[in-house]
């Protein structure tokens, strides 16, 4: 589309709330944000947990590195991510020392910042694997900070454990096909959902919209050319001709676009009832202002990669009022952490208590830890890549996260399903924006906590 041209200037809009206001409300400021060195590491989180003592017992330290987007566009993914290293110093395997092949062995964590740049989490892995010797990696949110982790930890022989992927981005990455999945990575797994799951989240809230507005169910889709669009091009349209619906695809543009405008002419012209699609943040800011602005109104907007999180909502104000998106994590779940018991709702709690924001799905990045114990539990030496990456595939358990079996096989070898729930912006009473569960299709054991509205009715 010649007049969707990249933007130079990746900051996202704050409207008209200012930015002191909109961290709070996000709890961005959790946990203290360090200034980040030249090498990438927040040297806040990468001190050494000294638990176990340097006697008898006890031998050199297990090393775990995190990769993850703390700043850039994916912010909103990574904002938990420093209370998230908290909560975890505080358990007693992270505090104490891992118990492993009888011996008793301290941990450092070392967090690297993304900075939501390809090309950085690469550059980052091989660092982390080369240079710090990290024993296990962990890396999360979105193809941009986890495909390139993935091939560099594939390719240099070193155990990682990802989420927050949809799982067809990240086999393919790895050279697997989701349609016949065969391969099996040997140094990598995951969790959390796939491209299927959040049409099958999305399917249910069309379905209550057209049945209460009688719509023409059309749904407009805006798929970049990326990793997330591509594979979504693949997978929504075919599961949504199933249901009933007929899919108006765009083009697929290139992440960075500033001009929709022939986007949104021609969704207008097909008079879709319905909108989806799986931008940047920035992206889709710059997109739905403009929707509104040239009258594209459509009943139901059911989002995915974007206002997943308060600081994405914040930044649009009253238009993200009924958007609906998915929600991987939400209090109103029923899991607990493998560590201490502590509940969904009182994670939730203790993160708005404790950073004055709102509480971020991306909390069950808590999960990584528990799934590298786990692991490392079961190895007779925790410096042992091969062994370690061996375990990794045999985790399974029930953890903040809900449960993460990689060793089930799933929709592909390594890949554990955390199934969504749809969610809503609403219009809240303790804070301007409120994400509400409106459907548990997927993950019945989710409360609802609000009925389903239409964006623009």
């Amino acid at each position: 589309m010649s007049d969707q041209t990249p933007r130079s200037d990746s900051t996202s809009p704050l409207g008209s709330i200012s930015r002191r206001g909109l961290l709070r409300a996000a709890g961005a400021g959790a946990a203290g944000m360090a200034v980040v060195g030249a090498g990438g590491l927040l040297e806040a989180c990468s001190s050494g947990i000294k638990g176990a003592s340097s006697g008898s017992g006890s031998t050199k330290a297990i090393t775990i590195g995190w990769i993850h987007p703390l700043t850039g566009d994916l912010a909103g993914f990574g904002a938990p991510d420093n209370w998230v290293i908290s909560k975890i110093k505080q358990t007693s395997p992270y505090k104490k020392g891992f118990k492993v092949g009888g011996k008793t062995y301290s941990v450092t964590i070392k967090s690297y910042d993304s900075q939501s740049s390809v090309s950085r989490a690469g550059d980052l892995a091989r660092t982390a694997i080369l240079s710090d010797g990290v024993d296990l990696l962990l890396a999360s949110s979105t193809p941009e900070t986890v495909n390139a982790v993935a091939s560099q930890a594939e390719s240099l022989g070193t155990p990682l454990i990802c989420s927050n992927i949809p799982w067809e981005s990240w086999y393919i990455n790895l050279g697997g096909n989701p349609a016949k999945p065969t391969l099996k990575p040997k140094y990598v797994v995951m969790y959390f959902l796939g491209a299927e799951h959040l049409v099958k989240c999305f399917i249910p809230m069309w379905n209550r919209i057209h049945s209460q507005y009688h719509t023409d169910k059309v749904v407009a889709a805006a798929f970049p050319n990326d990793p997330d669009g591509n594979a979504f091009r693949m997978v929504f349209p075919p599961i949504a001709k199933g249901a009933g619906y007929t899919f108006d695809m765009s083009s697929a543009y290139p992440d960075g676009t500033t001009n929709y405008t022939s986007m949104i002419t021609q969704f207008k012209g097909e008079k879709a009832d319905f909108f989806t699609n799986v931008p940047l943040p920035p992206d889709f800011a710059a997109m739905w202002k403009q929707s509104a602005q040239q009258g594209f109104k459509p009943t139901l907007a059911t989002v995915a990669k974007v206002l997943l999180f308060p600081t994405d909502a914040y930044a649009l104000g009253p238009l993200a009022y009924n958007v609906a998106t998915d929600a991987w994590w939400t209090p109103t779940l029923p899991w607990t952490s493998s560590f201490t018991g502590e509940t969904c709702p009182q994670m939730a709690g203790e993160f708005e208590a404790t950073t004055g924001g709102q509480w971020n799905s991306n909390i069950s990045n808590y999960s990584l830890f528990e799934a590298a114990h786990a692991a490392l539990a079961m190895v007779s030496d925790p410096h042992d890549k091969a062994e370690v990456a061996d375990a990794i595939h045999k985790v399974n358990i029930h953890a903040l996260a809900g449960p993460l079996n990689f060793a089930s096989g799933g929709p592909a070898p390594g890949v554990a399903i955390t199934p969504p729930v749809g969610v809503q912006w609403q219009k809240g009473t303790k804070y301007p924006l409120e994400m509400q569960t409106v459907d548990n299709t997927l993950q019945p054991q989710a409360k609802i906590t609000a009925d389903l509205n239409a964006t623009n009715p």
